[in-house]
């Protein structure tokens, strides 16, 4: 319903989470109808869809079936690690750096291994744990230096980036 309300009423690319790669095949389908055809809508690009690896280093079944369905219809799929230093990953920002680029990576690989050239967005909502209270950090200076390692790697890999910030 989500994906029904944004492809019907604005111009714009949308882009959301699916619960699963059945869902991705009537969200396409949906969008070839209202882009007029398959070609226009692959030529515009009006949807990309999102998955998020579970923390630590797990690309889950769901998370699987998005990133390998949205593979083999060549539809950008956004992996975003929502690693948590010390909570799902290290204490330290650089120990969580290492597992939020592992998971990212993993889901570029098999998006890879399912379809050579893939369209894959290395994205992030990694932050950290406040100790006092078991909350996520955002806006903390923590959360801006993540980000802003984030953006490099995803510059490094030569990938476009998206980052969550607070």
């Amino acid at each position: 319903h989500n994906f029904e309300a944004m492809l019907t009423n604005t111009t714009k690319h949308s882009f959301g989470g699916p619960d699963n790669g059945a869902m991705i095949e009537y969200i396409l389908r949906m969008a070839e109808v209202i882009s007029g055809s398959p070609e226009a809508m692959r030529d515009r690009c009006q949807v990309s869809f999102i998955t998020c690896p579970v923390s630590p280093l797990q690309l889950v079944e769901e998370c699987c079936d998005i990133i390998i369905t949205s593979a083999k219809h060549g539809a950008v799929v956004n992996v975003l690690s929502m690693a948590m230093s010390g909570a799902s990953s290290p204490i330290n920002l650089a120990g969580t750096l290492v597992t939020h680029n592992a998971e990212v990576l993993a889901g570029l690989t098999l998006a890879q291994l399912t379809k050579k050239g893939a369209p894959v967005v290395y994205g992030s909502s990694t932050t950290a744990m406040n100790m006092r209270t078991a909350t996520a950090t955002v806006g903390s200076p923590e959360l801006g230096m993540i980000s802003s390692a984030v953006a490099a790697l995803a510059r490094y890999y030569l990938l476009p980036s998206w980052v969550a910030g607070g």
